[in-house]
């Protein structure tokens, strides 16, 4: 009998902010002295049955990240935030490759004009070590960023990227906002408009793959139930679950819905995929790119 894994594909933990754990700060999110220590997460992990999990860092510092996947490798792997003000970007990623062992790396956008070249971008040389090394692109940025990620992938045809949360493509810095539960909100109509563009490289890009996530961070829709069915339909059409991964985006869920209600959405959207296919969802895709 194949043994079947649970993984929770992309979730967040930060210790208060000092001087030797430096973070971001979102108002109504990240205070200061919030902390979400890798302890709660395992124990919510325990009760919802889930065995292994992808922690992404809150932003560009790492040190607790690496102390978290020094301290739980059985059951965590890493993603680090890309600094774009970092000198050498290269050597940035290699050194947090050897000294962290970092898995992936998330970048807001590329900061890159589309009808520029991939080569003469100047996030190439980066992409490019990421797909020499196996470090997963961790892509959250609106559509203009999706053309050029788009030309990128065609010159590095084994790098391997994950569109964050259902490939939203939101402006993170222009569009973000926390609702009332201290949850990310983006003021976005379901269908999002840039999900044909999203099917359409899922076509293309057989390297793309995509987190099931980020149900609770849409507003702006007068049927939310029914549209994020619609989404989820059309997402697994377009991906297969052998490039879907269920994922949390803890600790922001924690208490609204609640993290076993949020895992549980590719029950209640997806009802009808066969049970190969949810089981690819709940963990078998994740540990095809991931080393535990």
């Amino acid at each position: 009998m194949v043994e079947v894994v649970t993984v929770d594909a992309h979730l967040h933990l930060f210790k208060p902010l000092s001087e030797g754990y430096p973070r971001a700060i979102y108002e109504g999110m990240t205070p200061p002295e919030r902390d979400e220590p890798a302890e709660r997460l395992l124990d919510a992990m325990d009760d919802a049955g889930i065995d292994k999990a992808v922690v992404v860092a809150l932003s560009k510092e790492d040190r607790y990240l690496g102390e978290v996947l020094e301290s739980h490798a059985e059951r965590f792997v890493g993603v680090a935030v890309h600094d774009f003000g970092v000198p050498d970007p290269v050597d940035s990623l290699r050194r947090r490759v050897e000294t962290i062992g970092i898995q992936g790396l998330r970048l807001f956008g590329l900061e890159a004009d589309p009808a520029d070249e991939p080569e003469s971008m100047a996030v190439f040389p980066l992409l490019e070590a990421m797909s020499d090394l196996g470090v997963k692109a961790w892509f959250y940025g609106p559509p203009d960023q999706v053309h050029a990620l788009d030309a990128c992938m065609e010159a590095l045809p084994d790098l391997k990227v994950v569109m964050n949360h259902l490939a939203f493509l939101p402006d993170m810095e222009a569009e973000i906002r926390v609702d009332e539960h201290g949850r990310p909100r983006f003021d976005i109509t379901l269908p999002p408009a840039g999900l044909e563009l999203v099917e359409a490289l899922a076509a293309k890009h057989p390297s793309l793959y995509v987190l099931f996530s980020g149900h609770a961070a849409v507003s702006g829709t007068d049927d939310p139930d029914s549209a994020r069915a619609e989404v989820a339909g059309r997402i697994y059409s377009a991906f297969g679950a052998d490039r879907m991964m269920m994922a949390s985006d803890w600790p922001w869920i924690r208490d609204e819905p609640g993290y076993g209600e949020t895992l549980a959405l590719v029950d209640h959207l997806l009802p009808e995929i066969p049970g190969d296919d949810r089981a690819m969802i709940r963990g078998g895709t994740a540990m095809s790119l991931f080393e535990f």
